[in-house]
């Protein structure tokens, strides 16, 4: 089992979350909660945790992120989206390097896969 944490989380365009832990379990989504102190076990990663039912082409997306500088996020990422729920397969995307504050794309926003 794997944990991680962001200071966002996306499960859909509808469901943003702020400071959660996701529990992974053979690629599946086991449970989600809010980080509410340091935990040990958990992995923190800067930035924006996105989830998705499906696999994404991640050289389109960069290609795509490069294109969209100064798009909000969540308009950006709703053509990805796969409304993720509890028990569904999931690949975990990381966007690095994004306007948090207003949740923004920027010139070094990145993608990677987790």
């Amino acid at each position: 089992m794997k944990q991680i944490a962001s200071h966002y989380l996306i499960l859909s365009p509808d469901n943003l979350y702020k400071k959660q832990v996701i529990e992974i379990d053979q690629q599946r989504l086991v449970r989600f909660f809010t980080l509410e102190e340091e935990i040990e076990s958990v992995i923190w990663l800067s930035g924006v945790l996105f989830l998705s039912k499906k696999e994404i082409n991640l050289s389109e997306i960069r290609k795509e992120l490069k294109n969209s500088i100064g798009e909000k996020l969540l308009d950006f990422i709703s053509e990805y989206s796969t409304n993720t729920k509890l028990g569904d397969p999931v690949f975990v995307y990381l966007i690095g390097s994004v306007d948090l504050f207003n949740l923004a794309i920027v010139n070094e926003t990145y993608i990677e896969k987790i």
